[in-house]
């Protein structure tokens, strides 16, 4: 046993036999009453709160509890396109369909993508929708992807590079005709 000496409230909690022990794999979360549905994230809100979109189509305003936020939530992370479970509140009236406000249900699980593969597998249900926005979800964080910053002398050297790979000239004419751009002299006058 490990020794306490820092002591203090739950040090021993901290010690290197807890701190390496293996961790065991966890177990899929699939649904198990009418009121659990399977949902898909569409858009986070902030404070806790998120609009998910159900397999049948229905909008719900899903609460993020205290168990996924904070320290907790290392393996889940929600972000648009997550697939999630959800339950329903079935204490709570329901609103009407004219009404602006959701109806409420509360986060269960989180599923990362090798949970997705396992879930299509063992679940017979229409993923059709999910796998839809799945790929309009990636294509918007892939736009960020598609931003590269350059400067001037990177885009010269890569136009010269390009020039010298068709005429197959050699690399040192190349560099030397950039050298001598680089050294031009300002005169402070005309500036």
């Amino acid at each position: 046993m490990v020794k306490n000496t820092t002591g203090g409230s739950k040090h021993k909690g901290q010690a290197r036999k807890f701190a390496n022990a293996p961790r065991q794999a966890a177990k899929l979360r699939l649904s198990e009453d009418e009121a659990e549905k399977y949902a898909q994230v569409s858009r986070l809100l902030g404070n806790g709160m998120c609009h998910v979109a159900t397999l049948d189509g229905t909008k719900l305003l899903c609460i993020i509890r205290g168990k996924f936020r904070g320290r907790s939530k290392r393996d889940n992370i929600i972000k648009t396109g997550s697939w999630i479970l959800v339950g329903l509140r079935e204490w709570e009236s329901t609103k009407s369909t004219t009404s602006t406000e959701m109806n409420k249900c509360d986060l269960l699980e989180v599923y990362s993508d090798l949970d997705k593969d396992k879930l299509k597998n063992s679940v017979n249900l229409n993923w059709k929708p999910f796998l839809d926005n799945d790929s309009i979800f990636s294509s918007e964080n892939d736009k960020d992807e598609l931003i590269q910053f350059t400067n001037d002398d990177q885009e010269e050297y890569r136009k010269i590079m390009e020039a010298q790979m068709m005429a197959k000239q050699p690399t040192s004419i190349a560099l030397d005709s950039i050298a001598d751009e680089e050294e031009e002299e300002i005169d402070i006058d005309d500036i």
